[in-house]
């Protein structure tokens, strides 16, 4: 598999084409004057029905220019649709991307930032070839399907089964909290293939068409009224052997891929999940003369501190070797800052944030509020990111897991999973 190589343009010339690209298409951001057009404070998950079919066109179609002009992939293998440079030019692209006012494409969240990594470590050659292009050129919206009704905090407790048919596999099972499957074209799958009791070593992953017989996507309605997590069962659907990634039996270390490239995702500040939120909050604290009060000042004192840290945080993991655990740091670091932005919203605005009167930057803080509670189970569980921190960073001891009747006692890595 080819890497990214230097070889190329400067990080400056490599800015100025982007600028060239985005300048001859879309305006630049309106300036850091908030007060006035859109106020959501949350970036994903906000649209439905009609709405958010148009909000996907629109991805698609911008998506296929970046790629065309060769700046959507910028650190990926040339033979695979990427720009085969460095990940210094792609943060780079990426910078000069959010000055301007381009299309909302969370909707490939999921594949550029964790099916499709998992495909490039551990897919095949044809596999590679096959989907990553198409995913990275905007053609395949993928989701992820790991969590179970029953396989939550223990993810290696999952009983989606897939059996040996022939020269294929046949899935059944359920899973559920999964982002954007009734929009995607491709699942990347965790079913059992061994015995339960084999626990981790006893899975396998697979590529799933979303549009295969027997696959039904049932989105769940949550309490902001969106519905971008999803439920979907399994029966009987056919998979074929040349979907499956990695060994029989092998998918534990992929899942590992894929988790750890959802957690650093989680706690990137560019993420998408939140628009500007500091920012929003000065504006906010302005507008309604609560800058004013000096409480409210030490919480935006607080929060720009918070956002300090975690670029800081984020900046020095990206020169942390592979397997380190920033991702969960970062994680957990971010889901709290959620949670602080709320609080000090809810400072400034008391029952405003309530009730949707019209007023720019009021009723949009309670997106926030009601949708911040789902980031503490999406990706992994807090408790679950502590855990990892503590024995994978710290060195701690495991606590002892109590004997499950039926099942074996071999301590496995466990996970809280969520919407992802």
């Amino acid at each position: 598999m080819t890497t990214t190589s230097t070889a190329g343009p400067t990080l400056d010339e490599i800015a100025a084409e982007a600028h060239a690209f985005l300048a001859a298409r879309v305006p630049r951001r309106a300036p850091a004057n908030l007060g006035a057009g859109p106020d959501d404070v949350m970036g994903v998950g906000l649209r439905r029905g009609d709405a958010e079919l148009a909000e996907v066109e629109a991805a698609q179609t911008w998506q296929r220019d970046l790629f065309a002009a060769g700046l959507a992939w910028i650190d990926g293998p040339v033979e695979y649709g990427g720009r085969g440079l460095t990940e210094a030019h792609r943060n780079r692209v990426h910078a000069v991307l959010r000055e301007y006012d381009v299309p909302n494409t969370a909707c490939f969240m999921v594949g550029h930032d964790i099916v499709g990594p998992a495909i490039l470590a551990h897919g095949t050659e044809e596999q590679r070839a096959a989907y990553l292009p198409g995913i990275w050129r905007g053609d395949i919206i993928c989701c992820q399907l790991f969590s179970e009704p029953g396989a939550g905090s223990d993810l290696a407790s999952l009983r989606t089964s897939a059996r040996r048919a022939g020269d294929g596999w046949v899935v059944n099972g359920q899973k559920v909290w999964s982002s954007y499957a009734h929009l995607a074209q491709l699942g990347e799958l965790l079913a059992r293939t061994g015995d339960p009791a084999d626990r981790h070593r006893g899975i396998t992953a697979f590529l799933v068409d979303m549009d295969a017989p027997g696959v039904d996507v049932r989105p769940l309605r949550q309490i902001t009224g969106a519905e971008h997590f999803n439920e979907v069962f399994l029966d009987d659907v056919a998979v074929p052997d040349a979907q499956r990634i990695g060994e029989v039996d092998g998918g534990w270390p992929i899942a590992l891929t894929t988790l750890t490239s959802e957690r650093s995702l989680m706690g990137d500040e560019h993420n998408g999940l939140m628009n500007d939120p500091v920012r929003r909050l000065y504006a906010l604290a302005e507008s309604t003369g609560a800058d004013a009060d000096p409480v409210v000042r030490e919480l935006l004192a607080e929060a720009w501190e918070r956002e300090q840290i975690v670029r800081e945080t984020a900046r020095r993991s990206l020169a942390a070797p592979a397997e380190d655990q920033s991702g969960s740091v970062l994680k957990l670091m971010s889901t709290a800052d959620m949670e602080f932005y709320v609080a000090a919203a809810t400072r400034i605005l008391g029952p405003r944030l309530a009730v949707d009167h019209g007023t720019w930057g009021t009723f949009a803080w309670s997106q926030l509020l009601l949708g911040a509670p789902a980031h503490r189970i999406a990706g992994g569980s807090d408790e679950i990111q502590k855990n990892i921190i503590a024995e994978r960073v710290l060195g701690l001891p495991r606590d002892p897991r109590p004997p499950i009747p039926g099942r074996s006692t071999t301590t496995t890595t466990q996970r809280s999973r969520g919407p992802a």
